[in-house]
């Protein structure tokens, strides 16, 4: 068998046809060359999977077909089937940069102590930098560790900002903590919560020049494509596992980061007008309490959740 790839990519495809082709060529692109792509169809609907059979016959590309399962069973299927020491899951709906794997590779032989590569990121369709406003929170280039000393209003950003099109992993540390979150076919924050699990334990290299491009508007699982039923995600359904892996010093951070995700998902929640879930997400973290300001508004809006969407229609003629 021929030596492994330095770099696995896997892709996981699901009903994206007419994006599949731009994610491939831009991987097919990058100017680092050792690496293996495994697209993972996880029970297509569409003609994807045939698509990239037919026109990709690069011999570093494989196909992988499985039943559907949800984005974090195809990644992790990805995973199983992977061969290099460093692996990245890119979405069959965003594109790199030329020179990602150069640079990702490069960064992670330089600092063996950091676990994970990630950049920053273009937000598509208007093009925006995500990471030029978190320059002025702390953001800042080179290897980083959560700290027990982090300030609150920089704990939100270091997880948001950890982004699936531009993260380059060891393949260990991926496997430590079990893959991607996979249970009930899970469609939102199954990455998350691989992130907060890394960040807790490991360090990780943030590169502040944009290498990817995250494309919102070919989304059809993101958040504003969900209407009023918005799941909530399994970090807040399911945090045990996380919690077991905190180290001690961290786990007032981990809750100050649970009670502030819970408090800015129960604020989506009341915007779609699910009250239900906001009040069950302030009873199951009562550390969303300590929010000062944030745990008013809830409260209010709480209270008279009917009241608060009539104000925002008057508002909004």
């Amino acid at each position: 068998m021929a030596n492994p790839p330095t770099v696995s990519v896997v892709i996981p495809l699901y009903n994206k046809r007419s994006t599949i082709g731009r994610s491939l060529a831009s991987v097919l692109a990058q100017t680092f060359g050792d690496f293996e792509v495994i697209v993972v169809d996880d029970g297509s609907q569409d003609d994807g999977a045939d698509y990239v059979a037919a026109q990709f016959a690069d011999p570093r590309v494989r196909l992988h077909r499985q039943a559907n399962a949800g984005p974090g069973a195809a990644r992790n299927a990805g995973l199983t089937l992977s061969r290099g020491p460093f692996i990245t899951f890119l979405d069959a709906d965003d594109d790199w940069r030329p020179v990602l794997l150069e640079t990702a590779v490069a960064e992670l032989a330089a600092h063996p102590e950091c676990a994970v590569f990630t950049a920053a990121y273009l937000r598509e369709p208007e093009g925006v930098d995500r990471w030029a406003e978190l320059y002025a929170r702390g953001f800042a280039e080179g290897p980083w560790r959560l700290l027990p000393a982090i300030p609150p209003a920089e704990l939100l950003d270091c997880v948001a900002a950890f982004h699936a099109c531009t993260a380059v992993y060891r393949r260990e540390t991926v496997a430590r903590y079990g893959g991607f979150y996979a249970k009930d076919r899970c469609t939102l924050g199954e990455d998350s919560y691989l992130w907060i699990q890394i960040l807790l334990n490991d360090p990780i290299y943030r590169h502040m020049t944009p290498l990817g491009r995250y494309h919102m508007e070919d989304s059809e699982l993101g958040i504003g494509a969900r209407g009023r039923n918005l799941p909530l995600e399994p970090a807040l359904t399911d945090p045990g596992p996380i919690r077991a892996v905190c180290p001690p010093d961290l786990r007032g951070v981990l809750e100050l980061w649970f009670a502030q995700q819970a408090a800015r998902t129960a604020f989506m929640q009341l915007a779609r007008g699910d009250a239900d879930k906001a009040a069950w997400l302030v009873k199951a973290f009562p550390a969303v309490r300590g929010l000062g300001l944030d745990y008013l508004k809830l409260r209010l809006r709480l209270m008279n959740p009917g009241l608060w969407s009539g104000l925002k229609r008057l508002a909004g003629r």
